[in-house]
């Protein structure tokens, strides 16, 4: 995540002051829907004096990524979760997509609020877009090997190649109905439970399909 990753406190004091610093920079994200805030900012709100903070991070940047890659963990864990569930649920191509559509999205929506800064971010600092990057193709790779145990089913010419596209094209719809490195502008357009179902179908659509 970073070149100089952020000082772990090892006593409980020292953790809950720590704590405090992570969130008061989430709530802050949360709030500007950028990182346009101040480390004095993160103090007040956290209740933690400057010192502390430069005892733990060397700098603005280096919280933010600390922030972000809490974010992913949880991302990832959840839907690395829910894609799991939906292999043991679904009994079929088309089933197993539609629970992992519904599941993905949702952990997404979940985690937005703090997801869509450090997408804003990405244009701007290699080390939050690698580590986005890199989250990404995990669960890219882990959803496109779930689709793939159902290769018996996919009528397409080239199994691999689709299921990548199918789940490139699901992320990005997803990715731009929650305002993900765009404008807010261009967010939040439709009905989000539509938007999910339409998304499934249309995915098991053409992986089902040999046009």
């Amino acid at each position: 995540m970073s070149a100089t990753p952020a000082r772990v406190p090892r006593q409980q004091r020292s953790q809950a002051s720590f704590e405090r610093m992570i969130a008061a920079a989430e709530q802050l994200l949360r709030e500007r829907g950028n990182d346009d805030f101040t480390l004095q900012e993160v103090g007040k709100l956290g209740k933690v004096s400057i010192g502390s903070i430069y005892c733990r991070f060397d700098s603005k940047d280096e919280l933010i990524r600390a922030v972000q890659a809490r974010v992913l963990e949880a991302v990832n864990r959840e839907q690395l979760r829910v894609i799991a569930e939906a292999e043991e649920k679904a009994g079929n191509l088309r089933e197993l997509v539609m629970l992992m559509v519904e599941g993905i999205a949702n952990t997404l929506r979940h985690h937005a609020e703090l997801m869509r800064p450090m997408m804003l971010r990405s244009t701007n600092d290699p080390l939050v877009a690698a580590a986005g990057k890199a989250s990404y193709a995990e669960l890219a790779d882990r959803a496109r090997s779930a689709m793939l145990g159902y290769r018996h089913e996919i009528r397409q010419p080239d199994p691999e190649q689709a299921v990548r596209s199918a789940y490139r094209i699901v992320y990005a719809a997803i990715a731009r109905y929650l305002g993900f490195g765009s404008a807010m502008s261009a967010a939040w357009e439709g009905n989000w439970e539509i938007l999910k179902r339409d998304l499934g179908k249309m995915c098991a659509a053409f992986l089902l399909s040999t046009e």
